[in-house]
């Protein structure tokens, strides 16, 4: 059970041709990944075999019969439960409830709210899931979130998995968890289809590969006789070069100095410096602090000790006095710059156009109290030919653009808004595609040989070890590592981050 048959797709969204005549086909017991740039139309051929969406022709096919999916209620009656790219999770729901949304356990009619906690905390802990059933999903991070996510397609049962950008908040870890999870479906003889942007996890996981490219299908691959250079190019039609921080980029001039941070509840103790120029990562496991950690420099949490300077004057002291860091906006007037990693929750305003998103932050653009168009214009048009933002009209809804597109806008805002010393960045290539992930890499090298200095929080720890200079590593609230380049090791830092060592460029403690 579980074949499944898709026979020249096609979606249009207005006068744009999401899918054409796209045809892919799908065992049972195999991981089938589904790969290709922003814009090349996986998720809409998720959607539609989810239910989300409806394609404007072509027909499906399971099991060797026709069907028809006007639904996710269909979806799932017919066996297929599907992890979306974007969170769509009820907030003001408990995590249990979530979980079980759309198939509830019942005792006489009425929601079993014990039985409903019993087993959606026994499925999160056989996940490796430390969340309280109780907690609000919306006051969940959106690691945590994307578990939850998960929890509710296993919940939902069915022969068809459709996992679309499953690991996109998770760090290595989790990605660890997750894999146990999608090789034991295979081993029940489910099909799963995997969506990715991580080259690395298709080539872990999957069986095979199919491509699509601008809306069509391209090819489909045994995993195990193709490899990344191949599949890369299938996807952008290009070559896509490896990207590696320079040695060169970190000057010695100290541009923030963290001492003694303290968060009760989040962090503790943390000390470390920001220099001119230079990339400084953070890594660690789901809720090890230093998502609000980086975070607090930008005053989205309030420290309860420790002092932060910048430029060597004290912008921080909790307890001498000092408070020039107490919200985002004071962190602004300092310099100090931030891109979520929420581009959908709380990056983008959905519904307004490139101009309003990129400028509507910035404080530069005034003339007698008024928005001055010209600056407006000159501005973007700046923002747009050095970060090679891609879209049709400054009105056009940057909800329309690829997902690298929107990041760049946010990043062009951030940049809008007088970020002259540090730029924080969490999650910057977050359900983005490998073409517009190298260009965002490049972009951070361009801005770190002008001199700005850049934190970065990923998930992603190849993407920290590619583009960044120097390595925080956090275990439960403490720093466990600081790595120089020349220390960069997958190995080394996992150990750090699961407190098992700490190591100190210079100086280890085993």
């Amino acid at each position: 059970m579980g074949e499944v048959k898709l026979n020249q797709l096609s979606k249009r969204f207005g006068g744009v041709a999401a899918l054409s005549d796209v045809s892919l086909s799908f065992r049972s017991g195999e991981i089938h990944a589904v790969v290709g740039e922003n814009g090349a139309g996986k998720s809409t051929v998720m959607k539609i075999l989810g239910g989300i969406l409806q394609a404007d022709a072509g027909t499906i096919e399971i099991d060797g019969r026709l069907v028809e999916i006007p639904n996710v209620l269909r979806a799932r009656e017919l066996g297929i439960s599907i992890v979306c790219q974007e969170l769509n999770l009820m907030p003001d729901l408990t995590v249990a409830e979530n979980i079980f949304l759309g198939c509830l356990p019942t005792k006489c009619g009425v929601v079993n709210r014990r039985e409903m906690e019993r087993r959606g905390a026994e499925l999160l802990k056989s996940m490796g899931v430390d969340i309280s059933v109780t907690s609000l999903a919306g006051e969940l991070s959106v690691a945590c979130q994307q578990m939850v996510s998960i929890a509710n397609a296993l919940a939902i049962g069915g022969d068809i998995v459709i996992l679309d950008e499953p690991t996109a908040a998770l760090n290595t870890r989790e990605v660890e968890t997750l894999y146990g999870i999608v090789r034991d479906l295979k081993r029940q003889g489910k099909t799963v289809i995997y969506v990715s942007h991580r080259m690395k996890e298709i080539f872990d996981l999957s069986d095979r590969i199919s491509v699509l490219r601008d809306g069509r299908y391209v090819a489909t691959v045994e995993t195990s006789a193709s490899s990344e250079d191949e599949v890369v190019s299938l996807m952008v039609g290009r070559a896509v070069t490896t990207h590696r921080a320079s040695v060169s980029g970190r000057g010695d001039e100290v541009v923030m100095s963290v001492s003694g941070l303290s968060c009760v509840g989040f962090y503790e103790d943390i000390s470390f410096e920001l220099h001119r120029g230079e990339v400084l990562g953070f890594a660690g496991l789901m809720g090890c602090g230093k998502d609000e950690l980086v975070k607090s420099l930008f005053g989205l949490y309030r420290p309860d000790s420790g002092v932060v300077s910048l430029d060597g004057q004290v912008i921080l002291d909790v307890g001498g006095g000092v408070d020039k860091l107490s919200c985002p906006r004071s962190a602004i007037e300092l310099g100090i710059g931030y891109v979520t990693e929420d581009r959908k929750g709380s990056g983008i305003f959905a519904a307004m156009g490139v101009l309003d998103n990129v400028l509507g932050g910035s404080c530069r653009l005034n003339k007698f109290g008024l928005l001055d168009d010209e600056k407006e214009a000159a501005l973007l048009a700046e923002y747009t030919e050095s970060l090679d933002i891609k879209y049709t009209s400054r009105d056009q809804a940057i909800s329309s653009l690829s997902g690298g597109n929107q990041q760049k806008c946010m990043l062009a805002r951030a940049l809008a808004t007088q970020c002259e010393r540090v730029l924080i960045l969490m999650e910057p290539t977050r359900g983005i595609d490998v073409g517009a992930k190298s260009e965002i890499y490049g972009l951070l090298e361009e801005l770190s040989k002008k001199g700005m200095s850049i934190l970065v929080v990923s998930s992603e720890l190849s993407e920290l070890l590619s583009t960044c200079h120097r390595l925080c590593v956090v275990f439960q609230g403490r720093m466990t590592g600081l790595l120089d380049q020349a220390d960069f090791d997958e190995e080394l830092v996992m150990s750090c981050a699961t407190g098992q060592r700490e190591f100190y460029s210079g100086a280890s403690k085993g």
